[in-house]
């Protein structure tokens, strides 16, 4: 019987064929950089470290660290939200791979790091509950169309592999999950400033019933919102109706704003 700390929101896939299909789907090759976000008990990290040996995983229950102590690879025993990735990517010296089954119940704090250093990042393969691909993937009209889904979508593609039932786990969950895989977008619609793009987002949803109008008066002028009417973004609608598109036009506007005021 396997040993669960609820506390810790623990699951672990005991499917092998869905294990061997993640394996197919990471494709590892032995150049490299792995880092494995929830070490568990190991059937991911057995499977990858057949190509590569270059697999750091990080676990915080302690006890599974001591029980799986091995000298092929390197298990850290950390929170992988204290885990510092920029000084990990200056050791390597190469882009980061990622996977794993991330607890989800927090995984929005996950992927948030993860947008932080989507720089250092070459691709990430992560399991997460149904309803929350719903969130990373939601399109302006959808009720889950938030500040954080256009965050996301703006850094990374997101593409679906494949759907894995709750029964594949232990224990069972209460939903179902969806395994993922995100790349670093080549953006087309790039934005100056993302510093810039993130005060926009928070500011537009801060109360995202109101008209985006009336979100952003309180940081641009009345000239500048003349501006973005020229640019046929309907300021009259409400944050969830705006394009990821729309809201990179708006953010840069703003820096051009504020580069003209610190002048």
């Amino acid at each position: 019987m396997l040993k669960i700390k609820n506390s810790l929101g623990q699951i672990f896939l005991k499917n092998k064929k869905i294990i061997k299909k993640i394996i197919y789907y990471i494709k590892p090759k032995k150049k490299n950089i792995f880092l494995e976000i929830g070490f568990g008990h190991g059937e991911l990290t057995k499977k990858i470290l057949k190509f590569n040996k270059k697999v750091t995983s990080l676990e915080i229950d302690n006890f599974l660290v001591k029980k799986n102590q091995n000298n092929n690879f390197n298990l850290i025993n950390i929170d992988v939200l204290k885990f510092n990735l920029f000084n990990f990517f200056l050791k390597k010296k190469k882009k980061i791979r990622i996977f794993g089954n991330i607890p989800y119940y927090i995984s929005k704090k996950i992927l948030i790091k993860l947008i932080t250093n989507y720089k250092i990042i070459k691709d990430i393969y992560i399991m997460v509950q149904k309803e929350f691909y719903y969130l990373l993937t939601a399109n302006k009209k959808n009720k889950k169309y938030s500040k954080f889904s256009i965050l996301i979508q703006y850094i990374y593609k997101i593409k679906f592999l494949m759907k894995i039932k709750k029964t594949n786990f232990y224990p069972i969950p209460k939903v179902d999950s969806v395994f993922i895989k995100l790349i670093p977008q080549k953006k087309k619609n790039k934005v100056i400033n993302l510093n810039h793009f993130k005060h926009i987002l928070n500011n537009s949803f801060k109360k995202k019933n109101k008209k985006i109008i009336n979100n952003l008066k309180n940081i641009f002028n009345k000239n500048i919102l003349n501006k973005l009417n020229k640019l046929n973004i309907n300021l009259h609608k409400r944050p969830k109706e705006i394009s990821i598109e729309n809201f990179c036009k708006i953010t840069n506007i703003y820096s051009k704003y504020k580069k003209n005021i610190q002048k």
